[in-house]
């Protein structure tokens, strides 16, 4: 059993022109819930003395972390502000001989309103009716309801069991995807990823929110799509680079694809020369779906439970799996 962890010294780290209206409620809920702390707050790495301790330190992925890092003494916990942790791969610091713990859990929310939004997005057809009311136009057509259909949600993560309880609450079939396949709740059947493209004839939205590792790269492409029933729809709220581009505009022109909700681009911000702009059947969005006003408050409450269990000797609830890649 992993002896218990005390925790007394914290460095949180953010951007410039957020450590001001953040570190208020830092330092509120941090010792609210975990006691006195010595907490430092800062926004570039000769902000902290140098050759320092901590205990814990609190930090986005930002590109100059290993320059912080480096300049501390040492310290035995990262934890990351973010759920997906793909950028810290490349970064020069030490990924083993540390606790490394990130904020799975923190997007639940706001990108599962997301992915129901876009679905009913295009099966009400706001898009068509926002532009006929810029156009003073009165036409009426039948709309596609939610009921009855079915979504296929590739990684039941947090975000996609977090989906997959609001799609049952509009009566859909949830089916979704884990490495390992096995019952979930709100989930009428999981497969593995290889499973599942034998029934995507059968989906009328495909949501992709899986991590961005290797094996997930260019994962949904054109032999994928051209898979799932004719007018389906698809979302993508996971990382750029996962879902093919090329391949979308190709399902959307043959008309596998009625419409695609676009969140995440391999190269961002997505140049303007892209074919994915400005086209009727795609909702696209900058990197927005995890936003929301309770995004720090809910990635420090994941901080604190995990500092919870590392104070009764228990194992964190959202490691790092370094192994995996994610």
């Amino acid at each position: 059993m992993p002896q218990p962890y005390p925790l007394q010294r914290v460095l949180f780290v953010q951007k410039a022109e957020l450590i001001d209206q953040q570190k208020t409620l830092v330092y509120q809920q941090l010792t609210d819930a975990l006691g006195p702390l010595a907490i430092t707050c800062i926004s570039s790495p000769d902000a902290v003395e140098a050759r320092s301790h901590f205990d814990a330190v609190i930090t986005p992925t930002l590109p100059w972390l290993p320059d912080l890092l480096h300049r501390l003494d040492s310290y035995r916990w990262l934890h990351f502000l973010s759920a997906g942790v793909e950028k810290i791969w490349p970064m020069d610091f030490d990924k083993h001989n540390v606790l490394l713990t990130k904020s799975s859990g923190v997007h639940g929310p706001a990108m599962s309103e997301y992915a129901l939004g876009a679905m009913l997005y295009f099966a009400k057809q706001f898009g068509r009716f926002h532009d006929q009311s810029q156009q003073r136009q009165w036409q009426r057509t039948w709309l596609d309801e939610l009921t009855g259909s079915t979504v296929a949600i590739l990684g039941l993560g947090h975000i996609g069991q977090t989906i997959a309880q609001r799609a049952k609450a509009f009566d859909m079939t949830v089916w979704g995807t884990l490495n390992h396949p096995r019952p979930m709740p709100q989930v009428d059947q999981v497969f593995s990823h290889d499973q599942l493209y034998a029934q995507l004839p059968e989906v009328d939205y495909l949501v992709v929110c899986l991590p961005l590792t290797p094996t997930t790269h260019n994962l949904v492409n054109q032999d994928v799509l051209a898979q799932l029933k004719p007018g389906a729809v698809l979302i993508d709220i996971s990382r750029g680079g996962i879902v093919s581009a090329s391949a979308v505009l190709q399902a959307l022109d043959s008309g596998v694809l009625k419409g695609a909700a676009l969140d995440v681009f391999e190269h961002q911000p997505l140049p303007e020369t892209s074919p994915l702009w400005a086209r009727s059947d795609i909702l696209l969005t900058p990197h927005v779906s995890g936003t929301t006003p309770y995004y720090l408050e809910r990635a420090l409450d994941i901080f604190i439970q995990n500092a919870q269990q590392l104070a009764l000797g228990q194992a964190p609830i959202t490691p790092v799996d370094v192994a995996a890649g994610y």
